[in-house]
């Protein structure tokens, strides 16, 4: 069980480090809300609370800088190939802002690449 432990650790490290890397206005307001980052939680908590970040700078102003940085990142996670991370982006990212009642999910869709947004489509199925 070690070895899976260690699996999960490793795509929660790279995720985080690319998350920081890419919206390094996040990792400063993450860090003063935190002040130790704690993994323990998981990394599908971790990208609930940075997609709660990004719906309220979607309310904010759709169009800053932070909100394309976050796409940016929403759609390079979506590149991979690895179903682990394509499960945390669809359940951590994606369902939170399709379900968001103030966030309009045309403006979220037309952010999204063409692979996430079939992802992105398919909640549909559920929610109404």
């Amino acid at each position: 069980m070690d070895e899976l432990n260690k699996i999960d650790n490793f795509i929660c490290r790279s995720l985080t480090d690319l998350l920081f890397q890419m919206i390094p206005e996040y990792q400063k307001i993450y860090e003063l809300e935190n002040s130790t980052i704690i993994f323990s939680n998981g990394v599908y908590l971790f990208m609930n609370e940075f997609t709660l970040f990004l719906s309220n700078e979607i309310e904010k102003d759709s169009t800053s800088v932070i909100v394309k940085k976050a796409f940016t990142f929403i759609n390079k996670v979506g590149e991979s190939n690895n179903l682990e991370v394509l499960n945390i982006l669809k359940i951590g990212i994606l369902e939170i802002l399709y379900t968001n009642k103030n966030i309009d999910r045309k403006l979220v869709y037309g952010f999204l690449n063409i692979k996430l947004q079939k992802y992105f489509n398919e909640f549909s199925e559920n929610y109404y």
